[in-house]
């Protein structure tokens, strides 16, 4: 057995600290008893020994979001989710959203509905991580979203590493609601339309059914109406030739060439998107490819969702829902053709080919001059629960559940054929086996034989997990300073794991090398089907002791029996109100995460821009390996927070929380780009016969710790108007003191070399697993309201940071350098209340990002030219909204 310590002169202070405390004050008047994410102890809501961050209905209409993406994005404590589309770095993802808390990984935050589990996405991150698509969310019966902001596996179990998000729909609504957006850029015009609908009835005395749907349909934004956001995606391979000998040309290639001189496309800017590109000896046709992709794609949602609560009686209820959705991207354009890697040897005659002498090529069958094929993404996921609650004559109340989630997801990406390509060039391609396809000038070429060299990577994932929850709670007993309370139970996970890719892209390994052999396909890279599964199973028991009338101790453990592992986690946390106004808590606790069924089995080959340290110059996109291995072990955590909760008056709090996350085993994908650097030439490398870099094997490894902590801040306060109607104002701020991980090499981050560590907080870290890490964050919202009407101003603030990537001469002449300014937004709502027979409806009108502040620029190398994972590239966006209830 594996168990992960607890830092025991922590608790043990914090134990000393609850039981010297003498009281002070103690709370008068009645509270209701609520269930509060990170517990199953129901409280009041005076219970605030662990952080938790509410999301209520209020502040969400405040928003105007239209995502559940787009709410989640600019939460403060967040770092590096995957929420906008980006084929560069996170084309698996495109059509999804997750949620990634304190920076700390996708796969290090749980997600919720309802308190309880979802099956992760069948999408997988480029780093291999795994994670619960919120997109699934039913979002036309949500009524608030709890962040509770520290680990929680004493819980919740595995995955709850960086904290929890939890989802919590409407329940026992009776009515009928209907709303409706539009939404639109002021430049460009993408639109986004939505319909909600929301239905609850009371049948007897003792049951509701609610049921509401969502569909959704958005415009795509392509890159090209963004110009800045691409401007660097240029690849060195668009069509060029190298001679190997002295070499002379003819026709649109005539001319004598050295060997080892680079020769150009004579047509190469004929197309817009063409680019001349420097070389050592001669000049390359470069590919301005950026412009071919989306920043939003044309996507579509359609979603249903209802849940049935029905009482027995007093003492029994029961619960059941079923969830529906279907996310469709329908466009998501690529590059024409990708780069043919393995760089052949053309002989005079051969392809069209004007030489008298061979060449290599470098570059791909259809450039800039042919149109874009589309690479769809098309997900279904199903969700089902039912839930049983009652109470015992004893007074102890017991919950029971069994849910069952699945995902299916298939994606589209377009490529060619290196068969039939080889076939075209040696003048035996086509249908009928006798046409040539011309790499040298392309309006040679008949859609005849386009057609038959081009083919696509087609992958079809899916995941699933049923698990069963069982709850007792109730008083065991009682102290003088009031009743000792007490949770336990049990949970029973199975979860399993699919991927499956079309005959052209299943791989096979080469025994002797290790690595895949390369399918028949010029630039994907395929995989292995895996089609495994695994059980876990959980006991955890939890209980609030009250010390004094002021002192309250949380204490909580869960033991988990993994397949491959096991795990005991504890948890305490105290609070202590010192003061009527004010309270101090503290928590500590140990946390793991299990390693994914991707991460354990998966062998697959995706692509990477990649700056080759032995031909410097622009980055190529070369396929990288990465195998899973089961020999991974768990991650695990030690996680700590401490904290203020301070009234200034009744109208006005504070909240302060210190907190840090030592952070153990951290699994990752072995960085392709620092093995390229530390050995060009290693074990690990494939090159072409001729040096070109053509591909790198990694491994996913517990290689890692993080070692981070911050600073968390609220302010909430409800300004007194005399009369002139409500006035709020709420700030929250997350703040990264430190954010450490080890380091291979002497860096720009303040690395000195292997075996120690570097700080990557307020960096883009672009070299690491670590996603980009901003300082600061800070979100404000003022809000006025007066009989039928209200005004919400709302800001988001992201402090600059830095990339240690060298800026390229091109970049450099256009204004890019390793600084990324800081980026602040401001949104402005007006909403109007109105009452039409007996019916109410609310307008509102609203516009975010009211100043269009462009997102700060990013040079990163060929991937987008601004960070995908911290800012929207739509600009200012104005939308209208409907909501009428019957």
């Amino acid at each position: 057995m594996k168990s992960f310590s607890f830092t025991k002169s922590v608790l043990a202070v914090s134990v000393s600290a609850a039981l010297a405390s003498s009281a002070m004050a103690q709370q008068s008047g009645e509270l209701e008893e609520v269930l509060i994410t990170g517990s199953f102890i129901k409280g009041t809501a005076q219970n605030e020994a662990s952080p938790v961050e509410v999301l209520d209905s209020g502040y969400i209409a405040k928003t105007g979001a239209v995502t559940i993406a787009e709410l989640t994005s600019r939460l403060t404590v967040a770092s590096g989710a995957e929420n906008n589309p980006d084929s560069f770095t996170a084309g698996e993802t495109q059509g999804t959203s997750n949620v990634n808390l304190r920076g700390l990984g996708l796969t290090s935050t749980l997600v919720l509905i309802n308190g309880k589990r979802q099956t992760v996405a069948a999408a997988v991150a480029n780093d291999g991580s795994v994670f619960v698509d919120t997109n699934t969310v039913p979002q036309a019966a949500l009524e608030r979203v709890e962040v509770l902001k520290e680990g929680a596996t004493a819980t919740y179990g595995s995955d709850a590493i960086a904290g929890v998000v939890n989802f919590i729909t409407r329940q026992n609504f009776e009515g009928f609601e209907v709303s409706g957006g539009y939404q639109t850029t002021t430049e460009s015009s993408q639109n986004t339309v939505d319909v909600n609908l929301l239905g609850g009835i009371n049948i007897g005395d003792s049951t509701n059914l609610l049921l509401s749907g969502t569909f959704r349909q958005q415009d795509p934004l392509s890159s090209a109406d963004r110009p800045f956001t691409t401007e660097n995606a240029i690849s060195t391979l668009g069509r060029s030739f190298i001679a190997i000998a002295p070499t002379n040309g003819s026709g649109a290639y005539a001319g004598s060439y050295s060997p080892g001189e680079n020769i150009p496309d004579p047509a190469c800017l004929d197309s817009e998107l063409g680019v001349l590109v420097p070389q050592a000896s001669g000049t390359r046709c470069g590919f301005l490819y950026g412009p071919r992709f989306n920043l939003v794609n044309d996507e579509e949602q359609t979603q249903l969702y209802g849940n049935l609560s029905h009482d027995f009686s007093d003492d029994l209820a029961m619960t059941i829902e079923l969830g529906w959705t279907k996310n469709e991207v329908f466009d998501n354009p690529q590059s024409p053709t990708y780069p043919n890697l393995s760089f052949p040897l053309v002989f005079p005659g051969q392809a069209g080919s004007p030489f008298d002498q061979p060449v290599v090529w470098l570059g791909r069958p259809l450039g800039a001059e042919s149109p874009s094929p589309f690479a769809p993404r098309d997900s279904e996921t199903l969700r089902a629960s039912i839930d049983l609650e009652g109470s015992l004559n004893s007074g102890w109340n017991w919950y029971a559940a069994l849910t069952y989630s699945e995902n299916d997801r298939t994606a589209v990406q377009p490529d060619t054929r290196t068969s039939r390509l080889n076939e075209g060039l040696a003048g035996v391609g086509g249908p009928n086996g006798d046409q040539t396809f011309n790499i040298f000038d392309p309006t040679q070429n008949s859609q005849e034989i386009i057609d038959f060299i081009s083919d696509a990577q087609v992958t079809n994932r899916s995941t699933d997990m049923l698990v069963g929850d069982v709850v007792f709670s109730g008083d065991l007993f009682e102290m003088k300073a009031g009743t000792v309370g007490v949770a336990f139970g049990a949970q029973w996970r199975e979860e399993s794991y699919q991927i499956a890719f079309n005959d052209v892209a299943t791989q096979q390994i080469d025994q002797d090398t290790g690595f895949a052999v390369p399918i028949d396909l010029i630039f994907q890279g395929g995989g292995r089907p895996v089609d495994e599964s695994r059980s876990t199973y959980a006991l955890f028991a939890e209980a609030n002791i009250p010390l004094t009338d002021n002192i309250e101790v949380d204490i909580a453990g869960r033991y988990e029996d993994l397949e491959s592992d096991s795990s005991f986690d504890p948890k305490i946390a105290i609070r202590w109100q010192a003061t009527d106004a004010l309270v101090l808590r503290a928590s500590a606790s140990s946390a793991f995460r299990e390693p994914s069924l991707q991460q354990y089995f998966s062998q697959e080959t995706a692509l990477q821009g990649l700056v080759d340290p032995l031909n410097p110059g622009g980055a190529l996109f070369v396929r990288v390996d990465t195998a899973g291995s089961v020999d991974l072990q768990p991650e695990s955590s030690t996680n700590f927070n401490f904290g203020a909760i301070w009234d200034i008056t009744n109208d006005m709090s504070v909240r302060v929380d210190y907190w840090r996350f030592d952070y153990e085993d951290v699994i990752v994908a072995e960085s392709a780009q620092g093995k390229l650097n530390a050995d060009p030439n290693g074990d690990s490398i494939n090159r072409s016969a001729t040096g070109q870099l053509a591909g790198v094997r990694t491994n996913y490894i517990n290689a890692s710790t993080v070692e981070t902590d911050g600073i968390d801040v609220a302010l909430d306060w409800m300004v007194p108007t005399d009369g002139f109607g409500q006035f709020g104002f709420n700030v929250t701020a997350t703040h990264f003191l430190s954010y450490n991980i080890p380091c291979t090499a002497a860096n720009a981050r303040g690395c000195d070399g292997p075996g120690g560590t570097e700080d990557v907080a307020g960096f883009f870290n672009y070299d690491s697993f670590v996603r980009s890490i901003p300082e600061t964050k800070v979100n404000g919202v003022i809000d006025w309201s007066m009989g039928n009407h209200s005004i919400a101003l709302l800001g988001f603030y992201t402090s600059g940071y830095e990339t240690t990537r060298t800026v390229d001469p091109r970049a450099a002449s256009l204004g890019y350098n390793q600084d990324i300014d800081s980026w602040f937004t401001v949104d402005l709502q007006y909403a109007f209340d109105f009452e039409f027979g007996d019916n109410t409806a609310t307008f509102t009108l609203g516009s975010k990002n009211v100043f269009d502040e462009l997102p700060p620029r990013v040079y990163d190398a060929a991937n987008f030219s601004y960070d995908p994972k911290q800012s929207d590239p739509r600009g200012r966006m104005v939308y209208g909204r409907v909501k009428v209830n019957f």
